[in-house]
């Protein structure tokens, strides 16, 4: 099947039915032009299901290498998968981005809670992030079929314009960031590739991303005023000030 990712066009030449009921919002017609193929190699499943103690079906590493695969080849087409909660506000694009069980996720529900139908949740775990040429300062994020455990997500792009990092706290309050803040942080929020050209890139478009999007750091409890104090910061606070 092709799949189209990102606005990539990926020949996604699968072993498991699992695989098309995941990517099923993202199928196109076979007679698209193709930028990529992936197919995991049998040995790969088998190995990996021998060796796995939470006995995981061999679907599961499909879509785990499946996903490995093209996670690696992005970067060497201005695009890399970003571990966040990503969604679209009135055509804005925002980005919650954390260690797991930090709670971006509960903190995105909240904002949904509070916004409703101005709202688009365009994945809730593993969103990929692309560039274009003709729009070299504008990441755009795009939904994926990884959508994480809650399966919040759809086949949709957001410009994204605010990255936020969240951080637990018995008080509410939002903090503007510059890059040299972050640089770190969100190292351990994008996929790094093995290749070494596929790093460097990777490191370009975070520096790239970070120089186009506002910064924020999120300190918030789980109450749905946490939601009300972030977003009226973030979308009436301009960069810098």
């Amino acid at each position: 099947m092709i799949v189209r990712l990102a606005d990539f066009n990926i020949d996604y030449q699968y072993r498991y039915l699992t695989q098309q009921e995941m990517c099923a919002d993202y199928i196109v017609s076979d007679d698209e032009s193709v930028d990529y193929a992936i197919r995991v190699q049998k040995r790969e499943i088998e190995d990996a299901v021998a060796n796995d103690s939470d006995h995981h079906y061999p679907s599961y590493f499909e879509s785990l290498f499946f996903y490995r695969d093209l996670a690696e080849w992005l970067p060497l087409h201005e695009a890399f998968v970003f571990h966040s909660a990503c969604f679209d506000v009135d055509g804005v694009g925002v980005a919650f981005t954390a260690h797991s069980g930090t709670g971006k996720t509960t903190h995105m529900r909240l904002w949904k809670d509070m916004l409703g139908e101005r709202m688009t949740v365009i994945n809730g775990d593993k969103p990929i992030v692309r560039f274009f040429k003709d729009e070299i300062n504008t990441p755009y994020a795009y939904g994926t079929p990884w959508m994480g455990k809650e399966h919040y997500g759809t086949n949709a792009r957001t410009r994204l314009k605010h990255i936020c990092f969240i951080n637990r706290s018995l008080e509410n309050s939002v903090i503007p960031l510059q890059k040299k803040d972050v640089v770190n942080r969100i190292m351990n929020q994008v996929y790094r590739p093995h290749d070494s050209v596929s790093v460097l890139k990777t490191m370009q478009l975070i520096d790239r991303l970070l120089s186009c999007c506002d910064l924020w750091q999120i300190n918030c409890n789980m109450d749905p005023s946490a939601a009300e104090t972030a977003y009226k910061e973030i979308f009436k606070q301009k960069r810098g000030d």
